[in-house]
């Protein structure tokens, strides 16, 4: 039997995310970082079978969850949403579980209708869902523990031979100017031509790096090229020599 039909008297998820369907893909992406770092989530796709009532079993994993998120796009609530913000809010006041709103890209302030939501401290994805603090708040949050809290500085994580290393690998997951301002754009929402320019694609490799390490990104760019490109043998061996140690 699954989860769904037989759930365990204790609870069993980390976390209960609400969102608007039309916000699916963004939730996705931002639920898949969570589970990699050990969080264990309940999304609506992954937990309702077919053939089950949509907020019937909603209803029967609110008291299972140990803490609740509410995402909010620019499409604002949606129809199953409202219903199921009303039972988390008042199954996380009954229980002193934690409430996070969950602003989306796009999105500054909060809806009208969830003006109730002000009193709990929200985290925001500003510019795009690959945002890392914005991740590792929203960790803080659920857990009630800072993320890699002894975690050496960016500057000093990266350092001397690495920043040498790191250069390499980028040039050879990113061949082209081209390519690389592809990634920047998509990954980390931002010009390169603004940031890191240079004579050559080697100079601009370097400079993008600089910017980087200069804006306390050097974690964020690493993350967002593995995404990018996450066949490249060289960047694949470095992403594992750092989080090695």
């Amino acid at each position: 039997m699954s989860d769904t039909q037989s759930p365990p008297e204790n609870q069993e998820f980390d976390v209960f995310l609400a969102h608007n369907s039309a916000d699916k893909p963004e939730v996705r992406a931002i639920a898949n970082q969570l589970k990699e770092r050990g969080i264990k989530i309940w999304l609506d796709e992954e937990q309702i079978p077919p053939g089950r009532s949509f907020q019937d079993e909603i209803q029967k994993a609110i008291p299972l969850v140990k803490s609740a998120v509410i995402f909010i796009g620019l499409k604002g609530l949606g129809k199953w949403q409202t219903m199921e913000v009303r039972s988390l809010t008042t199954r996380c006041v009954e229980k002193d579980i934690p409430l996070i709103p969950v602003l989306l890209p796009g999105v500054t302030q909060l809806p009208e209708k969830l003006v109730f939501l002000k009193e709990y401290t929200w985290v925001e994805f500003s510019k795009n869902i690959d945002d890392i603090q914005a991740l590792n708040n929203l960790v803080w949050g659920i857990t009630a523990s800072q993320s890699s809290p002894q975690q050496k500085p960016t500057e000093l994580w990266f350092n001397g031979d690495r920043l040498q290393q790191f250069h390499k690998a980028l040039l050879s997951a990113f061949p082209t100017t081209a390519k690389l301002k592809q990634m920047v754009r998509f990954k980390l929402d931002e010009n390169l031509d603004a940031i890191a320019g240079g004579a050559n694609h080697s100079e601009v490799v370097s400079n993008l790096i600089e910017w980087a390490e200069g804006e306390g990104r050097l974690e964020e760019l690493l993350i967002a090229a593995r995404k990018d490109n996450p066949g490249n043998p060289a960047l694949q061996r470095f992403d594992e020599q750092m989080r090695s140690g």
